[in-house]
């Protein structure tokens, strides 16, 4: 599995940075239509931000999402997940 830093780009650092090498478990799409055949890669960001397109699942029960800000840089916000996924 892929570390989180390893899928985000830079700009997520420093303010995310003690979840960094934390192991990305799941990566799930905010938007879009599923289709029956890929229908666990899409669920509804459980967070705040209202741009989060796609989202990833770590090992340590919390979830990241990329928000795309119209208003500036991304945002990573981060919320507990646990075993919902």
């Amino acid at each position: 599995m892929p570390k989180l830093k390893q899928v985000l780009p830079p700009s997520a650092d420093a303010e995310i940075a003690p979840l960094l090498e934390a192991e990305v478990v799941g990566v799930r799409l905010n938007t879009g239509a599923p289709c029956s055949s890929h229908a666990e890669a899409f669920e509804t960001w459980p967070g705040a931000g209202e741009n989060v397109r796609q989202w990833y699942i770590l090992n340590n029960g919390k979830a990241v999402g990329v928000d795309e800000r119209i208003d500036g840089p991304p945002a990573f916000p981060v919320v507990d997940y646990g075993e919902q996924g």
